[in-house]
């Protein structure tokens, strides 16, 4: 049995089901886990967040089951990172369901120490959709995401001709979004760019 710990664009189920099929997702938090804005690949001009081995460090998102077909293809969209096994007894449950008993939790990590700049910077359209899933929880859930994330620079807004490829469908909870990005992140929004098209 396996389940993977999503903390980025796999907090979101929309964004989950168009890789493959998965179980019901529950909210942790997981002990040794860094995230930062710090994976940059060749084919998107942005940076995306990346998990990074961390013994002090915590980390939100949510756990979900998937068979061996379905690990391959999360496996493939997870290309350039390396997954890895977790220890559930570093998993905190963010819910009332228990932990599970058995299984094999995976992370997929990075080595890649970059950060958001000009030319890659982290894009709107892809923030969307982490904090959309954040939110499918709770506002807390999505203000823990925040603040367990570091490396807030170089914010653009592409929502109108969205650059990651699996956008979200709607931009109901834009608003909602961008209040808690002001609150918790007010320097990276006063300082949010407008996405110029070439």
């Amino acid at each position: 049995m396996h389940y993977i710990f999503g903390y980025g664009s796999l907090i979101c189920a929309d964004s989950r089901s168009r890789t493959g099929v998965s179980g019901t997702a529950e909210p942790i938090e997981v002990m040794g886990i860094s995230r930062r804005w710090s994976a940059h690949t060749p084919e998107w001009p942005a940076t995306a967040v990346g998990a990074h081995i961390e013994a002090t460090s915590t980390c939100n998102g949510v756990y979900f089951e998937v068979d061996e077909e379905n690990l391959s293809r999360f496996d493939n969209r997870e290309r350039g990172y390396s997954r890895i096994q977790l220890e559930w007894k570093n998993v905190s449950a963010l819910s009332a369901t228990k932990l599970p008993s058995t299984g094999t939790l995976w992370a997929y990590v990075t080595n890649i120490a970059g950060e958001p700049n000009q030319h890659k910077p982290i894009m709107q359209s892809y923030l969307d959709v982490i904090l959309n899933g954040c939110l499918d929880y709770s506002v807390d859930f999505a203000e823990k995401f925040t603040l367990q994330t570091s490396l807030w620079q170089h914010l653009v807004d592409d929502r109108t001709a969205p650059l990651y490829p699996r956008p979200l469908k709607s931009n109901k909870r834009q608003s909602q979004i961008d209040e808690i990005l002001n609150l918790n992140l007010p320097g990276l929004m006063q300082s949010r760019k407008i996405h110029q098209s070439d």
